[in-house]
């Protein structure tokens, strides 16, 4: 069962002043989901990524495979977000629908629906941006990159260098807490952790048999057919995924804590979370995730809402957290500048610990 927002908030309680707003009734009016829009979304990028395993899949040209291979990738990322938004319970109106229909939009990526719960909802809506509570993309200090083996060491700087999202999600979040995670990687150990990796392995087993059969039925290689319709796809879409949690959460703007008290002063859940504004309209393609100051603020914000709830939020709080719109320039500068941080005096550093951007901590006034 998803985590409730009220959980959420309990996990965050801090002494509220009487003058400031609540953080959840700041967006109370935007938390509205419903049911014919949700299901017409679920059914639209069923059939995206659906259309995509027909292309690869039939005796054709081989761009026609490739642009099979898009769509594919595609309704792997929209199905997810939808998946995302079912965990948070703001997808559709029905808990139940929720979580039925939640697990079945994380099955192309291969995302156990409880795993994900437990790692996102609580941990990192819980605690964003917290150390040793929120572990995606969580800098290092100096002195722990220093004592890391020299292979690790190697890891580190290929994540942090601007291309290695894909790696890093895959191994660090994937793998180690999102599939079969052990109780050392998440804290805990549950039968529905296992019975939803199950689920999604089922899944992932029936998309490969299914290329097999036809590759056997049409004479087409097997290993063209799976690079296409699986591989590639679920690679690029641990890549696409990497680089939005990274943009979301690293910008020399924003602050990583490593104490809980100084963590609530500065209202961490909107203060560091970054509002990134993609070209050509991409943000609204991933189903306005990219809203993302108003997605932390209240997870229980339907995605066809977001984009509503985050003008409300900018015309309140813009000179609360950091906004930009992506371009090349601005991105390397982002990758150049964060590679570790400096808890203690709130500065990110380069990698051999010189200072590359002082963080100016100030806390908005709204409360939990």
């Amino acid at each position: 069962m998803a985590a409730t927002a009220s959980s959420v908030e309990a996990a965050t309680q801090d002494v509220v002043a009487p003058s400031m707003p609540s953080r959840k009734s700041l967006l109370l009016a935007f938390e509205r989901p419903g049911y014919l829009r949700p299901f017409l979304a679920l059914a639209i990028d069923l059939a995206v990524f659906s259309s995509g395993i027909a292309l690869v899949l039939m005796e054709s040209a081989i761009w026609v495979k490739l642009l099979g291979t898009v769509l594919i990738t595609a309704g792997i990322v929209r199905l997810f977000l939808i998946g995302h938004d079912a965990c948070h319970g703001s997808f559709f109106k029905s808990p139940l629908l929720n979580d039925i229909f939640g697990r079945i939009a994380f099955l192309p990526s291969m995302t156990a629906f409880s795993l994900w719960d437990v790692g996102h909802n609580v941990a990192h809506h819980g605690f964003n941006n917290l150390k040793g509570r929120d572990q995606v993309w969580a800098p290092l200090s100096k002195e722990e990159y220093d004592a890391l083996p020299g292979y690790r060491k190697l890891l580190e700087r290929i994540y942090r260098s601007g291309f290695g999202w894909g790696l890093y999600y895959m191994i660090e979040l994937w793998w180690k807490k999102l599939y079969f995670a052990t109780k050392r990687q998440i804290g805990s150990t549950r039968a529905q952790y296992k019975w939803d990796s199950v689920l999604v392995t089922v899944g992932m087993v029936g998309w490969v048999a299914l290329v097999a059969l036809v590759a056997y039925e049409t004479g087409q290689s097997f290993w063209l057919l799976l690079a296409l319709a699986v591989l590639v796809p679920f690679a690029l879409w641990n890549v696409i995924m990497g680089f939005v949690v990274f943009v979301h959460h690293t910008h020399p703007n924003i602050a990583w804590f490593a104490k809980r008290q100084e963590w609530q002063r500065y209202r961490a859940y909107l203060t560091a979370t970054v509002h990134v504004r993609f070209p050509f309209g991409i943000d609204r393609l991933m189903h306005n995730i990219m809203e993302h100051n108003a997605h932390h603020l209240n997870p229980r914000i339907p995605m066809y809402k977001l984009r509503g709830a985050q003008r409300a939020l900018t015309e309140r709080f813009a000179g609360d957290f950091s906004a930009y719109k992506m371009d090349w320039r601005g991105y390397v500068d982002v990758v150049r500048r964060c590679k570790l941080y400096d808890y203690a005096n709130h500065a990110w550093l380069d990698f051999r610990g010189q200072v590359t951007a002082r963080v100016n901590l100030v806390a908005p006034a709204v409360g939990n």
